[in-house]
């Protein structure tokens, strides 16, 4: 082996460290009960790797090279005239108490980008790019509730991180790149009489898988879409998108990360040890 082969080898090993070391702060910062119950990872298909069986089916779109994480690795790309339909519903008035869902955008798009995710705001919920480049978390407990964030611009070609958490009892966040980005007391169950399926790229007015549509449309790079059943911490929201950046650039060495991980994990300790 010469020594440029060294070199790359031991860069090699040391970015997987890192790796490693931040998907461990990612799973540390979780609360123990949360169930992570779909995860659409679009890398070049549209399975669930929850296992779960809420996989979904692409109609027109395609995936390109390119992800927030990794350059070599795979994101859905949606043309304004494509979606995936998902293989998940939610039924029944009130039968919704509390989640979280996230996902990974790019785009340019100047109208409003329909959908990151979408179980029907006039139903349960969705999550949607604006045209100012804002993100709009609606709910519905029977009444819509529009939430739209502070920040705009990120339609801005650039890899974005977004997150919303619902609780009934809590209230509505929306998270941008990691940071809260604005809160609302608005509460209660969410759910109506009606079934919703859902969709990526699309609205949803589905009753049932490839359902109904509201034809809105979704254009750019989604990756990573995930959903939990219940409303997980701001240090869960941050670990994924410090994740996911610190792995798309040059992986720092191995010692930092691992300050950084302790230093999130003490952090969650001492907030847990004063709630309790």
């Amino acid at each position: 082996m010469n020594l440029m082969e060294c070199i790359v080898q031991n860069k090699m090993k040391k970015s997987n460290i890192g790796i490693i070391l931040l998907s461990s702060l990612s799973m540390a910062v979780l609360p123990a009960n949360a169930s992570l119950i779909s995860s659409w990872n679009l890398n070049g298909d549209y399975s669930d790797s929850t296992g779960n069986g809420h996989a979904g089916a692409g109609f027109g779109s395609n995936f390109l090279a390119d992800s927030p994480s990794n350059s070599n690795l795979q994101s859905a790309n949606f043309n304004n005239s494509s979606y995936v339909a998902l293989n998940q519903s939610f039924s029944g008035v009130g039968s919704l108490s509390e989640f979280s869902a996230s996902a990974w955008f790019k785009t340019t798009a100047t109208d409003n980008n329909w959908s990151l995710l979408d179980f029907d705001r006039s139903d349960f919920f969705n999550m949607v790019v604006t045209g100012r480049g804002g993100i709009a978390f609606s709910t519905s407990t029977g009444i819509i509730h529009d939430m739209v964030s502070l920040k705009t611009g990120l339609n801005d070609g650039n890899w974005h991180h977004v997150a919303v958490t619902y609780g009934a009892a809590t209230g509505k966040t929306i998270y941008i790149d990691g940071a809260a980005d604005s809160s609302t007391s608005y509460n209660g169950a969410l759910g109506t009489f009606r079934t919703r399926f859902g969709f990526i790229g699309d609205g949803s007015e589905a009753s049932s898988f490839n359902g109904k549509r509201n034809g809105l449309y979704y254009d750019g790079l989604i990756s990573e879409v995930k959903l939990w059943d219940e409303s997980i911490s701001e240090q869960a929201v941050s670990a994924q998108a410090v994740s996911a950046q610190a792995v798309r650039a040059k992986v720092p060495e191995p010692s930092t990360l691992a300050i950084f991980a302790l230093g999130m994990i003490g952090l969650a300790s001492r907030r847990l040890k004063k709630q309790s």
